[in-house]
């Protein structure tokens, strides 16, 4: 009997450190770290104006995007979480702007299930990030203004039953 109660008084003490730790700790630092880290990893270089830290993620408006130095996307508004990282009301620039058209209402993608959503100018992007399979799916239904005057873009995707499929393992 005395066993259960050390053990349980070892756990409570690991779930109040645990709890304790996410109320006291500095959101701010945490939200720099796992955005630059992540921006380091890619080559993408993230200016913005507005942020905020709140209890469970971070939040950033007036986003430009910069692959190396030239401009890729501005976004308006971005929301990230642990368990959803949003963005809304982008414009491609430069290069991604010649590939695609440039408004992107939304793009949101779920990192605990994979699952990426979207909807633009281009139409209607669903697609699945399997890190387990090392594999991405995107689906694509796309609009009359992708399918005319970016039909070179489409043609990476593969084309069945009235949808566009791309597929690639990492």
């Amino acid at each position: 009997m005395i066993w259960v109660k050390r053990i349980s008084a070892i756990l409570s003490a690991a779930v109040a450190f645990v709890i304790l730790t996410a109320v006291f700790i500095s959101k701010e630092r945490l939200c720099n770290m796992a955005i630059n880290s992540a921006a380091e990893k890619t080559g993408v270089t993230l200016c913005f104006d507005g942020y905020g830290a709140g209890t469970f993620g971070c939040d950033m408006k007036h986003i430009t995007l910069l692959y190396g130095h030239s401009p890729v996307a501005k976004i308006k508004k971005a929301d990230f979480s642990l368990w959803k990282m949003e963005a809304s009301d982008i414009r491609l620039k430069g290069l991604a702007a010649d590939m695609m058209p440039e408004k992107i209402e939304t793009v949101t993608f779920l990192p605990l299930s994979g699952q990426i959503h979207s909807t633009g100018d281009f139409g209607v992007l669903d697609g699945n990030i399997s890190l387990s399979g090392r594999k991405i799916v995107l689906e694509l239904k796309p609009s009359s203004l992708m399918k005319r005057r970016f039909s070179t873009t489409l043609r990476t995707f593969r084309y069945r039953n009235g949808k566009y499929t791309y597929a690639i393992s990492f």
